[in-house]
């Protein structure tokens, strides 16, 4: 069965399509939407079970974590160790953007998610539809591109895997994107071995 698909132009985000995409990914639903790069699937950070389904989705057989969305500081604080003054200075300078940091995980970052050095990676994105989307879920999310394991980013909708599609509970069709440059990603790991 083919998922429903919602339409997206540049700008702000409709309500009804924020309120669609956030209650469908709380209620442990993948979706698929145009991030500011590349096209991209979402699902919550706290759920093994998407999580583990998304993996499948793309093919990928060994566990391995994905980044994660968050809303600013206050958020990345609840699942890493943002305390060393030059990584808070980083984040006021870069954040949101296209960085993402890769920091000591916290216990309280969801298993899951942690690097098997006890990393996390977090990114703060400043497209309008991925803020509006962690304002409304409140929750840290998981991102990852919508290409099989292996194989090249999409930009076009049309191009995205039928394989893929097929696998999520909603899609975000915003077209054609427009050739950008990917995140940066930057280890800070301070004093660790």
């Amino acid at each position: 069965m083919s998922p429903r698909v919602l339409s997206f132009s540049d700008g702000s985000a409709a309500p009804e399509l924020i309120t669609e995409v956030s209650t469908t990914i709380l209620a442990g639903g993948v979706v698929l939407y145009p991030s500011d790069t590349v096209y991209g699937i979402l699902c919550r950070a706290d759920d093994p079970d998407t999580i583990a389904r998304v993996r499948q989705m793309k093919g990928i057989d060994e566990p391995r974590p994905f980044i994660l969305l968050v809303n600013g500081l206050p958020m990345a604080e609840t699942l890493a160790d943002c305390g060393d003054p030059e990584v808070r200075e980083i984040i006021r300078l870069r954040w949101p953007g296209k960085l993402t940091l890769v920091l000591p995980a916290l216990h309280s970052c969801p298993q899951q998610v942690v690097g098997q050095d006890g990393t996390v990676a977090l990114r703060h994105p400043a497209d309008s539809l991925s803020r509006c989307l962690l304002e409304e879920c409140r929750i840290p999310l998981v991102s990852t591109s919508a290409n099989l394991s292996g194989r090249g980013a999409c930009l076009d909708f049309q191009q995205i895997p039928h394989r893929m599609i097929d696998s999520i509970d909603l899609a975000v069709n915003g077209g054609i994107l427009p050739p950008s440059s990917p995140s940066t990603i930057l280890k800070l790991l301070r004093g660790r071995t």
